[in-house]
């Protein structure tokens, strides 16, 4: 997640301050492609988090 997140700030970055407009589409590509990875993982965190909470309370009623 941080490593996306590194890869995400970069190509804000190069949104932000490049230096011609074909650059500049292929950092919005990259920015894209990364958000929707980002949220893939965060998705995939929020159902594990869910399985080990259900664990949890089954582990805790016996």
């Amino acid at each position: 997640m941080r490593l996306l997140d590194r890869q995400l700030a970069d190509a804000i970055q190069r949104i932000r301050h490049g230096s011609s407009p074909d650059l500049v589409e292929k950092a919005k590509a990259d920015e894209k492609f990364l958000l929707s990875e980002l949220d893939r993982l965060m998705t995939r965190m929020r159902a594990v988090e869910g399985q080990l909470l259900q664990i949890q309370k089954t582990a805790t009623r016996h």
